[in-house]
């Protein structure tokens, strides 16, 4: 009885080390693969072009890109495609996401989040490339004090040429989450002192409001 128990503690034992070899060799192919590479140019061509290298020199993304403003590609980094597009890819020079456009290039990193494309809706990203929120807002500011502003329902119009406005739709509130935590109903919202925003409703009622949707204060009474 003695001597079945020994066999059956062994062989927990081997399963053990086998099973913490196997994690360790996978946390070593993820370092591998996630090893930082570093932007370089490369005017042979003609014209400037931006690719990436290991530390060692040893190129792994050729130079092809009209534009980068990553000096480091660990996750993802933003590149301009030779048809002008603006994208993020990664080490495997995929296409990981198509960022939003904001001030004529990537959005902004805001608390940690910038707004990306996908089907014609806009979410969030973090500074890993990952996507967070769901691409599923037809407009949404960039967060603010843990929340952001979103529209539904409107339409993208043009002031001019290079700058832009959503008409029409309600607007709400989101948190970090990506939750609905004030309704769209509003025709305005924007921030106010922080901690507020100032709501207009259809009936043309300007209204202080807390993140919660809760009034603070009626402004045309």
């Amino acid at each position: 009885m003695l001597q079945s128990h020994r066999f059956i503690i062994l062989g927990n034992f081997k399963k053990l080390i086998i099973s913490c070899l196997a994690a360790l060799i996978a946390l070593s192919c993820n370092a591998q693969k996630t090893k930082t590479l570093i932007a370089f140019s490369d005017s042979s061509s003609g014209q400037v072009l931006w690719g990436f290298k290991t530390k060692d020199g040893i190129v792994k993304i050729k130079p092809k890109y009209n534009w980068t403003d990553s000096k480091f590609l660990k996750y993802g980094a933003f590149v301009m495609s030779k048809e002008a597009s603006f994208i993020a890819i990664n080490q495997d020079d995929s296409v990981i996401l198509i960022p939003y456009i904001f001030d004529n290039g990537p959005d902004y990193l805001s608390e940690g989040l910038f707004r990306f494309i996908e089907n014609g809706k806009i979410g969030f990203a973090n500074k890993q490339f990952k996507k967070i929120i769901p691409a599923k807002f037809d407009f949404v500011y960039p967060f603010e004090n843990g929340y952001a502003i979103f529209n539904a329902g409107g339409k993208k119009a043009k002031f001019d040429e290079e700058h832009s406005y959503t008409s029409g739709g309600l607007w709400g509130l989101i948190d970090k989450k990506g939750k609905i935590v004030v309704e769209a109903k509003y025709l305005n919202l924007s921030s106010y002192k922080k901690k507020y925003y100032e709501a207009t409703l259809p009936d043309n009622t300007k209204t202080i409001i807390n993140h919660k949707g809760d009034v603070v204060k009626i402004l045309n009474n």
